[in-house]
C-alpha cells in the first residue's frame, strides 16, 4: 500500500469519527432538552363554573393545566379539606369534580410531588334552605310592613274622629282626682259645664280637666255635642245677662222717692213676708248642706293628709305643701285664709305649679 492511499484512508477514519461524534452530542442535545420540556413546574386549577355559593350533594367540575405544556400531569394528588366531599379526577376527561356535601366552607387543589395548584375555596350552602328562609323573611317582613301600615290607618283614624263631650247635669258635682269619694276633690262643678270624655271606669268617667285626667260620676254626666255644649252656654250667658238686669232693676226700685212708689197693699206685704221666710228656710237648707259637705271633706282630709280651703267655687282639697305655700304667700295682709276663698280651686293649683 502506497503511502499516498494510507494518508486517504486516516482521512476517512477521522471524518467518520467527526461525524459519529456530532451525532452524538446532538442526540444528547435533544433527550436533555425534552427532559426539561416534560418537567413540570406548576399546576393551574380552574373552575368551570360561575356560581360563588355551591349547593350541597352536587358535582362541580374544575380544568386543571400543568406547565409547561406537555408536562406529564399522571398521578396527580387530589386533595380536598371537607371530609364530607370528594375530589378527584374525571375518568372520561382531563378535569377534576369536586362532589360537595354539607354546607360551609371547602377548599380543594391538587399536586404532584413539591409542586402544589393554586389553592380555591368556596362557600358550600343548601340552595333549597337558603330560599326557603329568604321566602319567610319576605313574608316575615310584608307581614310586619301590613302591620305597621294597619297601626297607622288605626292611629290616624283615632286621630280623625271627633272627640266625645259630656255634660254635667247637677250643679255641685264634685270632681275626683280618682275614681273613687275617698281621694282629693279636684274642683265642684256646677251644671252645663262640658269636659272631653276620655273613657268609662266602672261607674265614674273619667275626662280631661285642663291637661288633667279627673272622674266625675257617671250619673251625673250625659254625652252632648259641641252644638248644644255653645247652645248651654250661650243660655247660661244669657241668663246670667237677665239675672243682672233684674238687679238694676230691684236698685232702681230701692232708689225710687218715697212719692213716686206705690202703697203697698196687705197681700202684697203677706206675700213678700212668705218670701223671706221661704228664702230664710233655703238659706238654713244651704247652709246646712254646706255646713255638712265641709265637714265631710274635713274628715276626708284629715284621713287623707290633706288641707280642706273654702275656695270661691266650694270646698276643694289641697295638700299641705300647697297651704303652706298659700299661708305664706300671702303672711303679708294678715289674711291668708280670706285670700285664698278670694279664688277658684283651679285658680290656686295652677298658682301653686307655676311656681313648682
Amino acid at each position: 500500500m502506497s503511502k499516498r492511499r494510507m494518508k486517504r484512508r486516516a482521512t476517512q477514519i477521522l471524518v467518520i469519527a467527526a461525524t459519529v461524534f456530532v451525532v452524538v452530542l446532538i442526540v444528547a442535545g435533544v433527550a436533555i432538552g425534552l427532559k426539561s420540556i416534560k418537567t413540570l413546574k406548576s399546576i393551574t386549577l380552574t373552575p368551570t363554573f360561575a356560581e360563588t355559593e355551591l349547593d350541597v350533594d352536587t358535582d362541580y367540575e374544575f380544568k386543571i393545566k400543568g406547565s409547561p405544556a406537555k408536562a406529564n400531569l399522571k398521578s396527580l394528588e387530589y386533595v380536598v379539606d371537607d371530609a364530607t366531599a370528594t375530589f378527584d379526577k374525571d375518568k372520561e376527561s382531563e378535569t377534576a369534580i369536586l362532589h360537595t356535601g354539607a354546607e360551609g366552607a371547602i377548599t380543594v387543589y391538587v399536586k404532584k410531588g413539591k409542586v402544589v395548584s393554586n389553592k380555591i375555596t368556596l362557600q358550600v350552602v343548601d340552595q333549597v334552605k337558603k330560599a326557603e328562609e329568604e321566602a319567610a323573611a319576605a313574608a316575615a317582613k310584608e307581614a310586619e310592613a301590613a302591620a305597621a301600615a294597619e297601626a297607622a290607618a288605626q292611629v290616624e283614624e283615632e286621630v280623625n274622629v271627633e272627640p266625645t263631650l259630656v255634660m254635667v247635669t247637677g250643679d255641685n258635682v264634685r270632681m275626683r282626682a280618682e275614681p273613687n269619694t275617698d281621694c282629693d276633690i279636684v274642683r265642684t262643678c256646677k251644671k252645663g259645664e262640658t269636659y272631653t270624655k276620655i273613657e268609662v271606669v266602672d261607674d265614674w268617667t273619667k275626662l280631661d280637666y285642663e291637661g288633667r285626667e279627673c272622674y266625675i260620676k257617671s250619673e251625673f254626666l250625659k254625652e252632648t255635642t259641641q252644638e248644644e255644649a255653645d247652645q248651654a252656654k250661650a243660655d247660661s250667658a244669657n241668663k246670667t245677662e237677665e239675672a243682672k238686669k233684674d238687679e238694676k232693676k230691684d236698685e232702681k226700685k230701692e232708689e225710687q222717692k218715697p212719692e213716686e212708689q206705690k202703697p203697698a197693699t196687705a197681700d202684697d206685704d203677706a206675700a213678700k213676708k212668705a218670701a223671706e221666710e221661704a228664702a230664710k228656710a233655703a238659706e238654713a237648707e244651704a247652709a246646712k248642706k254646706a255646713a255638712e259637705e265641709a265637714a265631710a271633706a274635713a274628715a276626708a282630709a284629715a284621713s287623707a293628709g290633706t288641707v280642706t280651703i273654702n275656695c270661691s267655687d266650694g270646698p276643694a282639697q289641697f295638700t299641705k305643701a300647697e297651704y303652706d305655700y298659700f299661708v305664706a304667700t300671702w303672711s303679708y295682709t294678715g289674711m291668708a285664709d280670706e285670700m285664698m276663698s278670694h279664688h277658684s280651686a283651679s285658680e290656686l293649683h295652677t298658682l301653686y305649679n307655676n311656681t313648682h
